[in-house]
């Protein structure tokens, strides 16, 4: 077996791997298209990552809760209504939302063709979308017309614990606020405009949190990684954290055990605990996503960065990574070989 290799499909297992934009599991439930780039015996159980497209939604899913996931929306395309507990936002391209266990939530494509990237955390209700729906084999969205089963939807929400709340009504959009501008400082669901979140400087690359593991009880890290052309992050490895990565914008060569892999908007890579991982940005520019459980692998950008509300790719003294085995003791990292 290689060391890492370009899939179609998910293996099953928790072994290095990349999918190009459009592959993984995929599936069209009720009319959007649902594609499973990793579940939970892909990430050790860490948790299950997704993108979804729709076209303009008739209504919104049913309002409901979960007893133990924890939900996000990474908006990529389009306009995303999200509400939960009672309050409902727009999210454009890069904007987030968060939803806790048992906040009543929902969400509705409102644009022509909306796309988002999620993780449900822990691992395992990724596999709804296959139980709910059917597999998609075409080109672009299903048609207005396309039938659909609905009778194992009921069947589906039971087995994955979506528990509905038919009482509560649909609150009205409001404008986000400063409340969208910065993490909470306590766990709560939120929404969070595009650009915002705790942002450090690190040998010419930023990262800026979404999504912290304090307010999701330590399940996941998830923050976006931008950098300009030649910004390289050395090869990486973690003891216990498990990685994904999702390309959103520009061209990015990325290492995985040795095997290079350049990588273009809408590529995804499983990073299990133990691969050793680099990046190299190859394009104008780079941007990605970084979700991280099972470990605190990724606050490695805030041991190692410098606090910064800039968006300038600045020059750092030296590399940049020399101060990675202070960065050690705290977070869950080594430099690889």
């Amino acid at each position: 077996m290689s060391q890492s290799e370009t899939a179609t499909r998910l293996p099953g297992k928790a072994i290095p791997y990349v999918l190009r934009q459009g592959q993984g599991d995929v599936f069209v439930v009720a009319g959007q298209v649902v594609r499973v780039l990793a579940g939970r015996e892909e990430t050790q159980g860490g948790y299950g990552a997704v993108v979804c497209e729709a076209t303009l939604d008739r209504q919104p899913i049913p309002l409901h809760f979960h007893e133990r996931e924890h939900d996000t929306w990474f908006c990529t395309r389009g306009r995303l209504r999200v509400w939960a507990n009672g309050v409902s936002r727009i999210l454009t391209e890069g904007d987030f939302a968060y939803v806790r266990p048992y906040d009543v939530h929902s969400y509705q494509s409102v644009a022509p063709r909306t796309q988002f990237f999620g993780i449900v955390a822990p691992g395992g209700w990724e596999g709804f979308f296959g139980n709910a729906g059917s597999e998609w084999h075409e080109p672009g969205l299903p048609p207005v017309n396309h039938p659909f089963d609905f009778s194992r939807m009921g069947m589906s929400m039971q087995c994955f614990g979506v528990m509905r709340v038919p009482e509560q009504v649909y609150a009205e959009v409001t404008s986000g606020d400063e409340t969208d501008r910065a993490l909470p400082t306590e766990p709560k669901s939120y929404a969070l405009q595009a650009g915002y979140g705790p942002r450090h400087r690190l040998a010419g690359h930023l990262s800026t949190q979404v999504l912290s593991p304090g307010l999701c009880d330590g399940t996941v890290d998830m923050r976006t990684i931008e950098a300009g052309h030649g910004a390289v992050m050395p090869a990486l490895a973690h003891a216990r954290t498990h990685v994904t990565l999702y390309l959103l914008e520009g061209a990015l060569r990325l290492t995985l055990n040795g095997e290079s892999h350049d990588l273009r908007p809408g590529d995804f890579a499983n990073i299990p605990a133990g691969t050793a991982y680099a990046t190299e940005v190859t394009g104008v520019a780079a941007r990605w996503l970084l979700s991280g459980a099972n470990g605190e692998g990724l606050s490695l950008w805030d041991e190692l960065g410098e606090a910064t509300e800039e968006f300038t790719f600045a020059p750092a003294a030296g590399d940049g990574w020399a101060a990675l085995a202070q960065a050690a003791a705290k977070a869950d990292v080594r430099r690889a070989a």
